[in-house]
């Protein structure tokens, strides 16, 4: 073993025929083959279980060394040197699904609350709920069967965890807020942060703070990243929808309502008030505005500043965000700029055109 590498937690231990009933795929090639480990085509070797999950990768599935392969059915007639190949609708679901079977075999400690935990003996613990050290649990909150609060949580008064549901160590769920049944918060997430909400004394210039009453309302099957923050609401909620699925170092601010099956990637800010449909998709360092309304089906490139609504079913890149066929027009317009100053400069010169001031550097 390299001297930097490390043993996988748990390994594959299955032949491809049953990692074909696994999936409900169709199996060609040796089915008995032994299946020990899961890798990249270009990386797997003999007795890895790899996939082509894109078709523009075809060339690595002709040449991977691995012993089993999962393919789309548009790639039954490619060249893949594995002895067994495996065909299914969607080769990365695939995997997916052989990785929470993996993860099904690790064995659960059972439930404890820590010695250490400080609960509130009027808050309301479920069957089976697990909390680790120094975790807090206030006056009121109730955690519901079978839910996991990891180290150092806090769970504010008359906050509610829904069933199944796993908080990670540091995570903080403040007074009032919801979260819902089978939730996962990363480490370090912040739900129910005061919202910025401040109005400036016109005479002095001076902030002065709004109180912000709301809550936080997470439904079922959201996950959180590490470190992201959702802001409570100044008044009402800010709302995740149902199976939502939200990146690390997220901001979302107050009075937000964000849809369902949304995902959210990396960075990005949407400010109060905003409304974001379901299915949307915002990419690494979305900007959003305050009081606009994104609806269902939106897709917005990384990077991209929003400034105003979006239909439902655009596809939005740039700042500011632009149908994308445009926004693509204009990037290669914006290469070609100094070619078109200069020979705007050529032509001023040839006609004795006086020429207009340099901006400056």
């Amino acid at each position: 073993m390299e001297p930097n590498s490390a043993a996988p937690a748990i390994r594959l231990s299955a032949s491809a025929s049953e990692a074909a009933r696994l999936v409900g795929g169709a199996l060609e090639g040796d089915a008995d083959l032994p299946l020990t480990g899961l890798a990249g085509l270009a990386e797997a070797g003999p007795q890895d279980l790899s996939f082509l999950g894109n078709m523009k990768y075809l060339d690595a599935a002709a040449q991977t060394r691995a012993g089993c392969v999962f393919l789309p059915e548009a790639a039954r007639a490619a060249a893949c040197p594995a002895p067994a190949r495996i065909y299914v609708a969607d080769p990365q679901y695939a995997m997916a699904q052989v990785l929470a079977w993996m993860e099904s075999q690790i064995p659960k400690p059972p439930p404890v609350l820590d010695a250490k935990a400080q609960i509130h003996y009027q808050a309301r613990l479920g069957p089976g709920v697990a909390v680790g050290p120094f975790a807090v649990i206030e006056r009121g909150a109730t955690v519901g069967e079978g839910s996991v609060v990891g180290a150092q949580c806090y769970i504010g008064e008359n906050a509610r965890i829904g069933r199944g549901s796993i908080l990670y160590p540091n995570v903080t769920v403040r007074e009032n807020c919801v979260v819902g049944e089978r939730c996962v918060l990363h480490p370090g997430a912040v739900i129910g942060a005061d919202g910025f909400g401040f109005s400036t004394d016109r005479k002095t210039g001076r902030q002065r703070k709004i109180p912000q009453l709301g809550n936080v309302v997470l439904q079922d099957d959201v996950e959180v990243g590490a470190n992201t923050t959702i802001d409570r609401g100044t008044i009402g909620s800010t709302v995740i929808g149902a199976g939502t699925k939200i990146d690390n170092l997220v901001q979302i601010g107050h009075n937000c309502r964000v849809g369902r099956d949304c995902l959210i990637v990396s960075q990005v800010g949407l400010a109060g008030s905003t409304t974001v449909g379901d299915r949307v998709i915002l990419g690494g360092q979305v900007g959003i505005a305050g009081h606009l309304h994104i609806a269902d089906d939106v897709h917005i490139g990384a990077q991209s500043g929003v400034m105003a609504d979006a239909p439902k079913g655009q596809v939005l890149f740039g700042t500011p965000a632009r149908p994308h066929r445009e926004a693509f027009k204009l990037q290669a317009l914006y290469g070609r700029l100094p070619q078109m100053h200069a020979a705007l400069k050529e032509i001023r010169r040839k006609f004795g055109i006086a020429a207009q001031p340099e901006p400056e550097a």
